[in-house]
């Protein structure tokens, strides 16, 4: 099934993001602080992006139950990142990155499960 190019387009846009705070937060010390929240930010914003691409994408609009599922999806992968978000301020990260690297782990198996179902169902390889 071939999906939109603007869903495409938010994919490859939001993969690229969690990829670039995922190795931020990898080298996180506490003079990268400022731009640790920026990246947070622009993730959050990605988050809604995506959102907005996967409830206009028409293959998905035609077939409820998958869009049931790709929102559930995400929206857990979500939830799993601004729990982290929450626990873990900017400020706490810079006064402990190592726990903060291990606390962020969380997040994986909700990315990767995210991830396998865009492949699995959308046919699209991140």
């Amino acid at each position: 099934m071939p999906i939109s190019a603007n869903l495409t387009s938010a994919l490859h846009s939001f993969a690229a993001i969690e990829d670039d705070i995922i190795a931020f937060g990898q080298t996180m010390d506490a003079s990268k602080a400022t731009a640790f929240v920026q990246r947070r930010r622009e993730m959050a914003h990605a988050f809604a992006v995506l959102r907005n691409a996967l409830e206009q994408e028409p293959w998905l609009i035609d077939q409820p139950d998958l869009m049931t599922e790709a929102l559930r999806r995400l929206s857990a992968f979500r939830a799993a990142n601004a729990i982290n978000q929450a626990e873990w301020p900017a400020i706490r990260v810079r006064d402990d990155p190592a726990a903060f690297r291990i606390a962020a782990q969380s997040v994986t198996a909700p990315s990767r499960a995210f991830w396998r179902w865009t492949e699995d169902t959308l046919g699209h390889m991140r």
